[in-house]
């Protein structure tokens, strides 16, 4: 067993695990968790997955008996990486590629930044028509702060994080579905100290066309079910929850255009 383990939920994606599983350089020494959501059309193959497996480590599956979501894939294989004993987690999800060395690089700044509890990346999104934007999450644990309450300061596939927060922290939440891992990582952001590292280590695939109407408007509302929560009773924390409450109730078509009207990056 090593140190590191990544987790991979599944559901329906064998090929997309494969070569998420591919990019994985073959000098990390890393192990693999994965947990398969109740499949039912495309099924693993194991064999297959531990050939393209090159990574130096042990590939482990687990299997739920049906389709339960996302955060109960990811709690069992965060159970069973407490279990193990692993010093660090990471995540990674069915089509993203990684940078063959990310996780080295991710394991070498927690071992040099003991405080630090939760590490992620920049992240390059990528369709069939090759790379789309890149996204620079910010890099520093009072930035993160401030932009936690606008959005996700991290990108769910590219974070590593301390298993000892893990234990203290508990495991992704099942109340804020579509948002588990804004809320789970919150609880990093105000127990611990956090980062981002600039390089792009995660390519991450983007399917504009599979995000549908009904799961924007969910997850809007569970940002802003975590924005109250964690509320300050600061002007900030009052504008970003106001704006995304807007957001909330505008057609996605009409934010759109209000924020190409005002130049403004981000109009979620």
């Amino acid at each position: 067993m090593n140190r590191s383990a990544v987790l991979i939920p599944h559901f329906n994606n064998p090929q997309g695990l494969y070569a998420s599983l591919a990019s994985i350089g073959h000098s990390e020494t890393i192990d693999a968790i994965i947990v398969d959501d109740g499949s039912s059309k495309a099924k693993i193959d194991e064999a297959a997955a531990r050939q393209a497996f090159k990574a130096r480590g042990e590939v482990c599956f687990f299997y739920l008996p049906k389709n339960c979501g996302i955060e109960y894939a990811l709690n069992t294989g965060l159970e069973a990486m407490i279990a193990a004993g692993y010093q660090y987690g990471a995540r990674l999800d069915c089509d993203d590629l990684v940078a063959p060395d990310r996780f080295a690089r991710q394991a070498a700044f927690l071992d040099a930044n003991p405080d630090v509890y939760l590490l992620g990346s920049a992240v390059t999104f990528f369709d069939g028509s090759g790379d789309r934007f890149t996204i620079h999450q910010p890099q520093t644990h009072e930035a993160i702060v401030r932009q936690m309450h606008d959005d996700n300061a991290f990108t769910h596939p590219a974070v590593m994080f301390r298993m000892a927060g893990v234990c203290e922290i508990g495991l992704y939440p099942t109340d804020c579905k579509n948002a588990e891992d804004f809320a789970w990582f919150w609880q990093f952001v105000q127990h611990y100290r956090t980062a981002n590292l600039p390089e792009v280590l995660t390519r991450s695939e983007y399917n504009d066309a599979g995000i549908s109407m009904s799961r924007r408007r969910r997850q809007q509302a569970m940002r802003i079910k975590l924005l109250a929560r964690h509320f300050d009773w600061s002007p900030r924390s009052a504008a970003k929850l106001a704006k995304a409450s807007v957001s909330y109730v505008l057609p996605l078509s009409l934010a759109r255009a209000i924020k190409r009207g005002l130049g403004i990056g981000k109009w979620n």
